[in-house]
């Protein structure tokens, strides 16, 4: 008499019990994340955004500040001006103007320096500035006195160009960074919530 033929792979054998996988309880799913982590994504964007805009004014404003627009009248005008960095002398271009400026508190003429060659230009009031020369505010109560029959001229802070280059630099990392972070916390958050089980139901025990 032959000896049986044996089941095939993974069936039960002559003999034994049949063995059956071990049962495994499903993983739950990870709940959903709270829906204000949108929120916090979108407003670092905006936070980015806005920062890196009120930089660019600030540098734009630091470069036409001005203290004071003086008329070509013959006519002395007191002129207040902070004394925190040297102040300079804007002109319209092609027009140069007759103009004193005297330190009320000394009665001296104030001394200029020229701009060697480099060449600052703006615009404003429906007119192109030309940077003239800079000079020593002193007390900071001036009296300025511009003959008749030139152009007007302003008088502002010298630009201060490395405090302009960072504030524009910074307008662009810090919008980068920010807007940047919240942009992939926006992902991170989208699949996790895409993903996850809502947080109004329970974990399957």
């Amino acid at each position: 008499m032959s000896a049986p033929t044996p089941p095939p792979y993974g069936g039960p054998q002559p003999g034994r019990p049949p063995v059956y996988p071990a049962y495994q309880k499903p993983v739950p799913r990870r709940r959903r994340p709270s829906a204000w982590w949108f929120a916090v994504a979108g407003l670092m964007m905006l936070a980015g955004l806005a920062i890196g805009v009120l930089l660019v004014v600030q540098a734009v404003l630091s470069f036409t500040d001005t203290d004071a627009t003086i008329q070509p009248d013959g006519e002395s005008h007191t002129v207040t001006v902070e004394t925190d960095r040297d102040r300079m002398i804007w002109i319209v271009q092609f027009d140069q103007p007759s103009c004193s400026i005297i330190d009320a508190a000394t009665g001296q003429e104030v001394s200029y320096e020229g701009l060697g060659s480099a060449t600052y230009t703006k615009s404003g009031g429906g007119r192109e500035w030309q940077g003239d020369r800079t000079f020593d505010p002193g007390s900071g109560e001036l009296e300025v006195t511009c003959a008749q029959g030139g152009g007007p001229i302003q008088i502002g802070p010298e630009p201060e160009f490395g405090k302009i280059f960072g504030s524009l630099a910074a307008a662009i990392i810090i919008p980068i960074l920010l807007g940047g972070g919240g942009f992939v916390l926006l992902i991170v958050i989208a699949i996790l919530f895409a993903t996850g089980r809502p947080r109004n139901v329970p974990a399957p025990g």
